[in-house]
């Protein structure tokens, strides 16, 4: 059972509150915690990446996207969450047996190449396998285009999508059939 703090906390998460996460880190709030329901604190933050990129892939779909500011705008909250997660020194490795790899995954999987460059540049690692033995690159790209990184049909993707796959391959993200 969460304790009325941390339940707080996933409160916050969930909202986008950003002054409620940075009151309680900035307290010493230790975010590495697991929500029986929901995993870790920090999956919680990202899996509201996924509605972020739900809202984008609408408005393609409605042959209306959105400008690079909305965009922007809709995402600041996560990234500013991100950011006093970061500082707190968030376990970016903590994650139930649903996630096959955490944040960073989620991260690319909603083609949010601000977060993905902050969770590396945090030195989470790109080249994590699932059970599977799948890398996050090879997975990402299966998941999108249903295909390897390096067969990839460029013209088919949307520029988040190809963003984010070169983000991380520019970052040393391999493809399963890489790693030996």
């Amino acid at each position: 059972m969460l304790s009325a703090q941390q339940q707080v906390f996933v409160q916050a998460l969930e909202d986008l509150d950003i002054a409620q996460v940075r009151r309680l880190l900035a307290e010493g709030f230790d975010p590495d915690f697991m929500e029986p329901e929901k995993g870790p604190a920090v999956s919680i933050w990202s899996d509201g990446l996924f509605k972020w990129w739900e809202k984008v892939c609408d408005a393609y779909e409605a042959g209306q996207p959105l400008t690079t500011e909305q965009k922007v705008e809709d995402l600041q909250p996560h990234l500013e969450i991100l950011d006093e997660l970061i500082k707190a020194k968030a376990n970016f490795y903590l994650w139930d047996a649903e996630e096959c790899y955490g944040p960073l995954w989620d991260a690319a999987s909603a083609a949010c190449s601000p977060a993905i460059q902050k969770l590396l540049d945090y030195k989470v690692d790109p080249n994590t396998k699932d059970e599977e033995g799948k890398t996050i690159l090879s997975s990402i790209s299966d998941l999108f285009f249903d295909c390897e990184f390096d067969q990839i049909d460029w013209s088919q993707a949307l520029p988040e999508e190809k963003e984010s796959l070169e983000l991380l391959r520019s970052r040393g993200a391999k493809m399963s059939k890489e790693i030996a």
